[in-house]
Parts: C-alpha cells; structure tokens; sequence
C-alpha cells in the first residue's frame, strides 16, 4: 500500500489556508478593524480633541437612565422570549416529524416569515395590536419572526434520530416522555443550543421591526431597546456614548453566551 508523501499533505494544507484567506479578509476588514476602531472612540474625550479619558464614557453611559432603561429591556426580552421561542419550536418540531408526512412543504411554509417584507408585517401587527400598550406585541413579532427557521433546524435535527433507538428503549420500558429526555434532548441538545444562540443574536436585531411597529426614535419606555438608545446616539453625533454603548453591548451577548456554552457542557458531563 502506497503512503502519502508530507510534501503533498503540506500542498493540501496550504491550499485549504489560501481558501480560507478570503474569508479571514473580510472578518478583518469588516469586523476586527471596526470594532478596534470603536473600542478607540469609546476610551477619548471626543473624535477632534481626541484626549484619553479611560473608562469615563463607559460610566457615563451606565450611569444614564436611558441607558439603564434600554439595557433593562433588551435583558427582558431576551429572558422572556428566547425561552419560549425554543419551546414552541421544540413542541412544533415533535409534532411535525411524529405525526406529519409531508415535511418538505411544511418546512417551506414556516420560512416564510423571513421571506415576506418586514413593513408588510408590521402593519399586520399594527392593525391586530394598535390598542395594546404594553410589549406584548413586540415579544410576539420577535417569535413570528425567528421561531420559522428555529422550527426547520429542530425538525432537520428530530428527523436523524433513528428509529431502532426509540424501539430499543421501548422495549426496555421507556415511556413517551422518558423517550425524549433521555434519547431525543441529548440527540438535538446541539441544535438546540444553536438556535438559542441564534436566537439571542437575533433579539438585538429587532430595531427594524420595532422601528416600524412604533414609529418613532423614542417609543414608550416598555419598548426602548439598547438599539434605540444607540441610534439616538449616532443621531445625535454622539460618537463616544454610540461606541461604548456598543461595547458595552458587545460584551453583553458575548457573557450571556459564554454563560450558556458553559451551562451547556456541564449538562452533557
């Protein structure tokens, strides 16, 4: 039996690196370089006098009300809707793989809610819940919205699960419910977490729809995100509160991410 020579293993690394250097150009370019960029802003006086003032902008932008309003609501609608997006997605998903056929066409029904217009949308919303003064229909518009490609990543992941396994652990006297703690969860407990993740993500990309929903750069206070308090910000040429509130944000999603990985691989010890 022929061995392969290290020159051509080197060859076949080096190719797989210069296929990656795009890629690495583009993270460099549009994300590293900007974030240093705004990490500078956040620690100087002002972008023309440029004095370094060290963490007083990442106080003054804790210690601002609006601020504080905006990260309150961001924490809530992460901790309210997240939780029961993964839910719902979960309890549809079993119930697509387990009692319907046709998968194919169910799971292009539920990407559409990625697919149609976002002003489309929100003016159904308007139209159902103009008289509701509350975040309800903010929270509800934000599961609409990702819980279509949570449904189809969950259902993909059900749909491996070989059956010999649920068949097996019946035999051994397994319930309906003990199936899927201790078969079905620890199978898709990474696309789970994928779509938790994701979903996370997601939720501080809400500004658009809570835009159009609410019409205005100052919504009631149960609406104030930490994207509005930033656009306001950037509105108002606001660039140090702008980058250390972005910072601040940045460092947010990636603790409550940290958090969750770490939660994550103590379960599956």
């Amino acid at each position: 039996m022929a061995t392969v020579k290290p020159h051509k293993s080197i060859r076949w690394n080096t190719k797989c690196l210069l296929c990656l250097v795009p890629s690495l150009l583009g993270l460099l370019l549009f994300y590293i370089i900007p974030y240093l960029r705004v990490l500078y802003y956040s620690l100087i006086n002002n972008q023309f006098k440029k004095d370094f003032v060290g963490l007083k902008n990442y106080i003054d932008a804790i210690q601002n009300e609006y601020f504080r309003l905006a990260f309150f609501n961001s924490i809530k609608l992460i901790t309210v809707c997240v939780p029961v997006l993964i839910l719902l997605a979960i309890a549809v998903s079993l119930g697509l793989t387990f009692l319907l056929k046709k998968l194919r066409l169910v799971r292009v029904a539920f990407i559409l809610p990625m697919l149609l217009p976002t002003a489309s949308v929100v003016l159904f919303f308007r139209a159902v819940f103009g008289q509701v003064e509350n975040e309800l229909p903010l929270y509800l518009l934000f599961i609409w919205k990702n819980i279509g490609i949570c449904i189809i990543l969950l259902t993909a992941a059900l749909t491996t699960i070989e059956d010999e396994l649920y068949e097996a652990a019946k035999l051994d006297g397994a319930g309906g419910f003990s199936l899927h703690v201790k078969i079905t969860l620890p199978l898709i407990l990474p696309t789970i977490s994928f779509s938790t993740l994701m979903a996370i993500v997601n939720s501080f990309k809400i500004f658009r729809e809570s835009y159009l929903y609410y019409g205005s750069n100052y919504p009631p206070d149960y609406g104030y995100t930490l994207q509005y308090y930033m656009n306001n910000n950037f509105l108002k040429f606001d660039y140090q509160a702008l980058a250390s509130s972005s910072v601040l944000t940045s460092l947010l999603v990636a603790a409550i991410v940290s958090a969750f990985l770490l939660a994550e691989r103590r379960y599956q010890r």
